[in-house]
């Protein structure tokens, strides 16, 4: 198409396209001897149609837009001559050719291309939705699967592994700030309701050992909908750092703050790690701190194996004691019958059982006052985080075989948690800056 084409030879050109592709899908679907892979066949017949279209549209905008004006350096710049370009976009089959037009700055002598920097292209030729989708599929899935399922096989575009990678790079970085200091819309805390901060931790082979991800799970009382153990979450931010609980600290509080937490009370929940609990000494001022009920389950269970052998009725009976005890703010009860259990046992092993548990009850005697925190409407359970662990680390970062260096994992660590948290893909990406 000439460069100074009307809207009337636009539309032309258009008509011709489609009633090309009218006639092709006439003698293959209607008139065709199979209509096995009709649907396939037609994505990219009508693929290849609209990146037709895209690239005389492409080609006529950036006449009338043409190149002089400004540079960033202050410069004039001025038109040199129409190219070529081949642009990278989410169409089916992927490429679109164009005649573009080129200026340059008469005083740096950067090279412009009006059209390709309202695209948001990159130095590639990768549109801003094409990397955006390229940097999602790389978020989901290891870098191969991602470049030939979800990409090629799903969306019908090729790219590169290599390429998605250095996406995941580049843009697990900027996550990493993001996360920390994202922008969110003002949330006015309600007259009641806490904040939930549930902590936890997993382990991922960074630079040819194992290293513990520290993660956070921020939600509000409003976003579970309903009390109990459990619940369920329906909207939760994710934090997750490889390093210190200090290193957490930095991203979780601004995450805490930006769901009211520094007007409402803030109810932490973990495992009983001690890095928990000062992490949350740190961030969590006005706190009230709960040792994940099902932790403590585990643990009286894993001595009821030992004392009285796996699946006896003793054993499940004297579980059951100590957990309804243990739900009616009876620990001290449970702490004194340890106490003498432990006290009339021949068996080393039997006695380390019960030592271990009245250990870990001590140390949180005023984590497990379960029914205070039942009665106060608080939720008693951290399947939240348990499961982000599981979303955020495991199902990417762990698969077999894999290894991670540390600039990568803390890329889509960062990433993962921008994904798996409530709205904030998309706040992330159109914080983006675009390609220069």
């Amino acid at each position: 198409m000439d460069t100074n084409t009307t809207r009337r030879e636009f539309c032309q050109v258009l008509q011709d396209l489609v009633e090309t592709l009218g006639t092709a899908v006439w003698e293959h679907v209607v008139e065709g001897d199979s209509l096995a892979h009709a649907d396939t066949w037609l994505r990219e017949a009508g693929g290849q149609v609209l990146r037709q279209v895209l690239g005389v549209a492409l080609s006529a905008r950036a006449a009338r837009r043409g190149a002089e004006g400004a540079c960033r350096c202050g410069g004039a710049v001025r038109f040199r001559q129409y190219r070529p370009f081949r642009v990278h976009t989410v169409l089916p089959g992927r490429d679109v050719d164009a005649r573009l037009v080129y200026g340059q700055c008469a005083t740096c002598r950067r090279g412009q291309w009006p059209v390709l920097e309202e695209l948001g292209v990159d130095a590639e030729g990768f549109t801003l939705d094409l990397q955006e989708l390229s940097l999602l599929a790389g978020v989901m899935e290891p870098y191969a699967r991602a470049s030939e399922d979800l990409l090629r096989r799903f969306a019908g575009v090729a790219v590169s592994a290599e390429k998605i990678h250095r996406l995941v790079g580049t843009d697990g970085a900027r996550a990493h700030l993001y996360v920390g200091t994202s922008p969110a819309e003002a949330v006015p805390p309600p007259a009641a309701g806490p904040v939930y901060v549930e902590l936890d931790g997993g382990m991922v082979l960074v630079d040819q050992r194992w290293q513990e991800v520290k993660l956070g799970c921020v939600f509000r009382d409003e976003d579970r909908t309903e009390t109990g153990t459990r619940g369920a979450v329906t909207a939760r931010q994710v934090v997750a750092v490889r390093g210190t609980p200090e290193d957490l600290a930095t991203v979780l509080w601004p995450t805490i703050a930006r769901a009211g937490g520094a007007d409402r009370r803030a109810v932490v929940l973990g495992d009983g790690a001690p890095w928990i609990w000062r992490l949350a000494e740190l961030v969590c001022p006005d706190r009230v701190e709960i040792l994940d009920w099902y932790h403590v389950d585990e643990h009286v269970s894993a001595a009821a194996r030992i004392l009285y052998g796996e699946g006896t009725p003793k054993a499940d009976a004297w579980r059951q004691q100590q957990l309804d005890r243990l739900w009616a703010n009876g620990v001290d009860h449970v702490l004194e019958g340890l106490l003498f259990l432990g006290a009339h046992q021949r068996s080393a092993a039997k006695r380390t059982a019960v030592t271990a548990l009245a250990r870990y009850l001590t140390t949180n005697r005023d984590r497990v006052r379960y029914q205070t925190f039942r009665e106060a409407g608080y939720h008693i359970g951290s399947g939240a985080v348990e499961s982000a662990v599981h979303h955020v680390v495991q199902q990417r970062m762990k698969r077999p075989g894999m290894r991670w260096r540390g600039p990568g994992a803390d890329a889509m660590l960062a990433l993962r948690s921008v994904y798996r948290s409530h709205g904030e893909w998309d706040r992330f990406w159109a914080a983006r800056p675009r390609a220069a």
